[in-house]
């Protein structure tokens, strides 16, 4: 289930040593489930609940995850320290996905689990994430993506809509452990 592993530097950013990386790597479920469910709880008082969903949702996709059909991009921070069993720690910052493997509209694909620590907002990093999940989309072939998010993400939001995704459709949610405001975009690619 190894990735082939592309590796393109990110800078200037207020941190050091990140990178973005593509592919599945040990325990990435857990750290990026950990990473969102502590900003969330944070910031949106979601628990348990919105925790479980994240952690399934990422346990499936990389079930079925096929190289050169799904994407998984994430944003990692490399440092020197002491205390670390390796030469360099390795922290998950973020994450982004194409999943077309889990569509059954054909040409469609899904964008999804979209995150950015806090530190690393208003850095264009967003964008840079974007664009790499658009241009493979692009090159995969897909004709659409979609991409479902809660109202309050303007960051987020803002990038989608500058990328060209529409608003499609809004709705009150209950997936995530209680009533959340939810938007669905589309992209024609």
């Amino acid at each position: 289930m190894q990735a082939h592993a592309s590796t393109e530097s990110v800078s200037p950013l207020p941190m050091g040593g990140l990178a973005v990386e593509e592919g599945y790597v040990t325990g990435l479920i857990g750290r990026i489930t950990s990473l969102e469910a502590s900003f969330y709880r944070e910031n949106w008082q979601l628990g348990r609940r919105f925790e479980g969903v994240i952690a399934t949702g990422l346990s499936e996709f990389f079930n079925r995850y096929e190289a050169g059909v799904d994407a998984f991009f994430r944003v990692m921070q490399y440092t020197e320290s002491p205390g670390c069993p390796m030469p360099l720690c390795d922290t998950v910052m973020g994450s982004l996905a194409v999943d077309r493997s889990g569509r059954e509209k054909p040409g469609e694909v899904a964008l999804r689990w979209f995150f950015l620590h806090p530190s690393l907002h208003g850095h264009g990093l967003g964008k840079v994430l974007m664009a790499r999940a658009v241009g493979f989309a692009r090159e995969a072939g897909a004709r659409e993506m979609v991409v479902e998010t809660f109202e309050g993400l303007e960051a987020a939001c803002a990038i989608y809509e500058s990328s060209g995704f529409v608003l499609e459709s809004r709705w009150e949610g209950v997936q995530w452990g209680r009533p959340l405001p939810e938007r669905r975009y589309r992209l024609v690619l």
